[in-house]
């Protein structure tokens, strides 16, 4: 995955719904050196995903997903150009974790 520079609408294999993997529970993106843009399906709702990782992606400079309501641990680490300025929505976290990624912060 070293030479993954953009995360498009192929990623959620059938453009059908706005909604795509409705029961995934996990999602980690881990040793992407070229990953620059993830490019979310409309307000990136992932009704079920309980855990996102996000480690050692250091040309990472795309928004988040919004609509995160049911996640539960957030961790982003080495990622030193990812941001999370557009507000989202993370009303049953638990842990927040983020390590050598200083532009990265949630307002609670």
């Amino acid at each position: 995955m070293h030479r993954i520079t953009e995360v498009r609408e192929e990623f959620y294999g059938t453009l059908s719904s706005k909604k795509p993997f409705n029961s995934l529970e996990k999602l980690e993106f881990a040793e992407m050196p070229e990953w620059k843009q993830w490019h979310v399906l409309g307000k990136g709702e992932s009704p079920a995903l309980h855990d996102l990782f996000i480690d050692d992606c250091p040309k990472l400079i795309a928004k988040l997903p919004e609509k995160l309501c049911s996640l539960r641990g957030l961790r982003i680490s080495k990622c030193p150009e990812l941001s999370t300025e557009t507000p989202i929505q993370l009303s049953n976290l638990k842990e927040f974790k983020v390590v050598a990624s200083p532009k990265v912060g949630v307002s609670f």
